[in-house]
């Protein structure tokens, strides 16, 4: 049996075997580059098979949910917002404000993987879901394994699409277990997309059917399949966030040093370099590609320092892009919103990062990426 299969018996348990869907190659390839490493704590293997396993487990719920309801499977998904761009640059604290409209529907961190049964609007905010979830990541700010000054995500907060392109094994989370170079370049410049955010929308379809709303998504990887999101979401609007990549990309790095440090004895930092620039370079390339192949109505640009210097101003701009009415007491939310998360912030403190630890640079930096810098008109924040 090879480990593919034995992850999916672990999984299905005394229940029938599913019908294979298209997940097998990403897992088969990430297995593959996982028992190559060298690097892996003791005990840290199990740790990613158990993982693997429970996301093997919130797909099949979500199939065997959408063949117990196929009206659900036929439901469309009308006009999705999705933010995607350069990451670090304000996505989260725009998701978090979005939030606060009830025309919007968010997928949040909670609905990660246990997404059966599909949660009802009035139980939004008080789902059972929810407490276990922000106890989760409460424990792991509690023991330093999630610093609180870099990307956090609270259990009751909107998370990213990482989940759901991961029941595809075809996302981040495969890349942050260990380094997997051929698993990562696979995904980079060969896996299937369309058949991915195929996928994505029929968890859409499973989540809106008890909780509608206007879909608002964020992911910055997005960018790197941009055209196969728009094939599956052809009405899409697409916000694309920018800033100058220097920083993102070294905080980046950073990020994925952390993750990586905790499952590994030693981690391969120039090989961090290498692919979190990747990512990044090929995301820029692939949606201003994606923008001109598609009409300009269906873009809008968020500049991170121009939503610094004014939030609001930002966001009344995005909601007129969409043509929808920001109503005085959302905006009063969000403003509050504002404030909690200055304090917050002040409180987590600073996340510092060096570019020359990952083998980069702000000069290479700022080649690689000069055409992005230019077409977008960048404002430079220097490293």
């Amino acid at each position: 049996m090879d480990g593919v299969e034995a992850l999916v018996e672990r999984a299905v348990g005394d229940r029938s075997p599913p019908v294979p869907t298209g997940w097998q190659e990403g897992l088969g390839r990430f297995l593959a580059d996982l028992e190559r490493s060298r690097t892996l704590a003791p005990g840290a293997r199990a740790g990613i098979e158990r993982f693997a396993v429970g996301t093997l487990r919130a797909r099949f719920a979500i199939e065997g949910w959408l063949a117990e309801n196929p009206e659900a499977a036929a439901a469309p998904v009308e006009r999705p917002l999705f933010i995607l761009g350069m990451p670090r640059a304000g996505t989260t604290l725009l998701l978090n404000l979005l939030r606060h409209d009830p025309q919007r529907r968010v997928y949040w961190h909670w609905e990660g993987n246990r997404e059966i049964p599909p949660a009802r609007t009035e139980r939004l905010l008080d789902d059972p879901r929810i407490a276990v979830r922000a106890a989760e990541v409460e424990a792991m700010l509690d023991s330093g394994a999630l610093p609180r000054n870099h990307h956090v995500e609270l259990g009751d907060e909107p998370t990213e699409c990482n989940w759901i392109l991961g029941q595809d094994f075809k996302a981040y989370p495969w890349l942050v277990q260990t380094i997997v170079p051929e698993y990562f370049e696979w995904l980079m410049h060969d896996a299937d997309m369309i058949a991915a955010y195929r996928y994505h929308r029929q968890v859409l379809r499973v989540l809106q059917s008890s909780a509608p709303g206007r879909w608002t998504l964020k992911f910055p990887s997005h960018a790197m399949a941009l055209s196969a999101l728009l094939e599956i979401y052809p009405d899409a609007r697409i916000v694309m966030t920018h800033r100058d990549p220097i920083k993102p990309v070294a905080s980046s790095c950073s990020l994925v040093q952390q993750i990586l440090s905790l499952q590994n004895e030693s981690v391969d930092r120039k090989a961090v370099g290498y692919q979190t620039l990747t990512i990044n370079l090929l995301g820029a390339q692939r949606m201003t590609a994606a923008r001109d192949a598609n009409p300009s109505t269906q873009f809008h640009d968020m500049h991170y320092k121009a939503f610094i210097r004014d939030p609001m101003a930002t966001i009344r701009a995005l909601y007129a892009f969409e043509g929808m009415a920001l109503a005085g007491d959302v905006e009063a939310r969000m403003q509050a919103a504002l404030y909690r998360q200055a304090a917050e912030r002040q409180s987590a403190g600073v996340h510092h990062y060096r570019l020359e630890e990952y083998g980069l640079d702000a000069k290479g930096i700022g080649r690689a990426f000069g055409d992005y810098i230019e077409r977008y008109q960048i404002e430079q924040e220097g490293d």
